[in-house]
């Protein structure tokens, strides 16, 4: 890398919107002049969405940072936002020093950046499917897998447990209440985004315990069998109170449960 500047425009393959700022050399009091003009271009562009390439940058005074501040500020008045991606460690122990970490966001690469576009601009969803035999031993690293995916994409610890609570409740029903022979999977579909996660569980019917079922669903007050200290009674109440919204849908062949959890702010 070479101590002269050079800042190079160019945009994400996949993300036409997504504007990339590569910064080659050093940020110097002198390169204001050169930041501004390449802002200048990007706004003419209409783009809000700046990715400021710092893999190869060598260093950055205050100056400049409060160049990127009055972009940032910009582009946020928009409804964008300018994130750093590939800092060094020396360049951002000084930024984080001055207190730009609780500005900017900072990201490991380009890469990680657009995938944060995508999540929290443009709200793309995960999608994550499982199968497994009806057998309530698989049930516990499934729910686990759902919290730790959770986490992942930034959803609090009280959510994440009662998302691992839900799905708990779903694919136990599911084993317990469904057939059990070796081609009978419960398929657990997840599909995640900023907002919301929703889960759904199918399973194969068994037709002996169908009626049971639809038993369960009806509310307490109109069920000949089912009484506040019936365990599943109990377990489907249970993730009422947890989930925004619940359908279950039974029939000869299958029983699906879809449960949509709104992400809840700490």
């Amino acid at each position: 890398m070479e101590d002269k500047l050079t800042i190079e425009i160019s945009t994400d393959e996949s993300n036409s919107e997504v504007t990339i700022l590569r910064v080659i050399g050093s940020l110097d009091f002198s390169s204001i002049a050169m930041l501004s003009n390449f802002f200048g271009k990007i706004n003419t562009q209409e783009r809000n969405y700046v990715i400021v390439d710092m893999s190869e940058a060598l260093s950055m005074c205050s100056a400049a940072l409060g160049e990127f501040m009055g972009c940032r500020q910009k582009f946020v008045e928009k409804g964008g936002e300018l994130v750093f991606a590939g800092l060094h460690r020396d360049i951002r122990s000084k930024l984080t020093l001055m207190g730009a970490n609780k500005i900017f966001s900072f990201f490991a690469d380009v890469r990680a950046a657009v995938s944060a576009y995508k999540w929290n601009h443009k709200k793309q969803s995960k999608s994550l499917t499982i199968t497994i035999p009806p057998y309530l031993k698989l049930v516990p690293p499934v729910r686990q897998l759902a919290s730790r995916l959770a986490k992942q994409k930034g959803y609090s610890r009280r959510d994440a447990f009662r998302i691992e609570t839900i799905v708990d409740e779903v694919c136990n029903n599911a084993v317990e209440h469904g057939l059990k022979s070796k081609d009978c999977d419960v398929t657990i579909a997840i599909t995640i985004d900023k907002d919301k996660i929703d889960i759904n569980v199918s399973n194969q019917s068994d037709p002996e315990k169908i009626e049971m079922l639809r038993e369960l669903l009806k509310p307490a007050e109109a069920s000949n069998h089912v009484g506040t200290d019936h365990k599943r009674g109990r377990g489907l109440a249970l993730i009422r109170m947890l989930s925004t919204d619940m359908k279950v849908d039974i029939t000869e062949s299958g029983t699906s449960v879809r449960v949509i959890k709104s992400r809840e702010e700490e």
